[in-house]
């Protein structure tokens, strides 16, 4: 029986906002850091669809990790871990149970993607904060 489970709502098509999404996460509390070509703890050791992985985010404080692989359709990348006992989801989960499961992990994630592809068309993004742990993103256009 397998545990693993695949996350691809958000797909990953930029590795450097991914790298600078875990240390942003790790900085913040989340005792975490990125792999590169490792394979990632799950229940079993050599547990269905979690083989050695491009990316591995280590997760010091869950039992298992996340592995980062490319999607067959060569589209980007997804998400795979083993949410079995729950310690992946109180790490990185955000409130509203399975759907969010890798939430601030996500979140984290399209926050750098979209600052780092608004910088590359020549604008500027910051932060609004949200009550419920949200995060409103305000891009403005410097190029004018």
């Amino acid at each position: 029986m397998s545990h693993t489970s695949t996350v691809d709502a958000v797909v990953v098509t930029d590795v450097e906002a991914l790298k600078s999404a875990v240390r942003e996460l790790n900085s913040a509390g989340v005792k975490c850091g990125i792999l590169e070509n490792a394979t990632p703890r799950a229940f079993y050791a050599t547990q269905k669809g979690m083989g050695e992985a491009p990316y591995v985010i280590k997760l010091d404080d869950a039992k298992y990790d996340i592995g980062v692989y490319k999607k067959a359709d060569n589209s980007g990348y997804e998400f795979r871990t083993d949410f079995y006992g729950g310690s992946v989801q109180a790490v990185l989960g955000a409130a509203g149970g399975p759907p969010n499961n890798l939430g601030k992990l996500c979140q984290m994630y399209a926050v750098h993607a979209v600052t780092r592809k608004a910088a590359q068309q020549g604008m500027s993004v910051s932060r609004v904060p949200n009550s419920n742990g949200g995060i409103k993103l305000v891009i403005n256009d410097n190029r004018a």
